[in-house]
């Protein structure tokens, strides 16, 4: 079975080979099929996973890559997101749909 057909047959896959968002029971299966192709992951993007964030790949995200859960975005670094976005609010972070609450209590 190729990779494509492993990944089509496990949800993986969208139209055109591209990739779903993954999530973290799949994402083994999923490296393997594009070890190739995949960056490694850091520290806080493996914590993410392991709070049940899944993978968006984007070229225009950060790494290629963002973490989304019950439509919010991890935060990586919360004081250079805030820098980067020109705010010091947690509020703003929230209204933009970034996981702030997540972000406190797993740091």
């Amino acid at each position: 079975m190729s990779d494509y057909d492993y990944g089509r047959e496990n949800g993986l896959w969208g139209n055109e080979g591209i990739p779903y968002a993954v999530k973290y029971e799949s994402r083994s299966s999923y490296l393997s099929a594009r070890k190739s192709n995949s960056k490694n992951f850091n520290r806080r993007e493996r914590l993410s996973l392991k709070n049940g964030f899944e993978i968006v790949y984007d070229e225009d995200a950060y790494n290629g890559r963002y973490f989304v859960k019950d439509g919010k975005k991890w935060i990586h670094n919360i004081a250079a997101l805030k820098r980067q976005l020109g705010t010091r609010n947690d509020n703003e972070l929230i209204n933009l749909g970034y996981d702030v609450e997540n972000h406190h209590l797993s740091h």
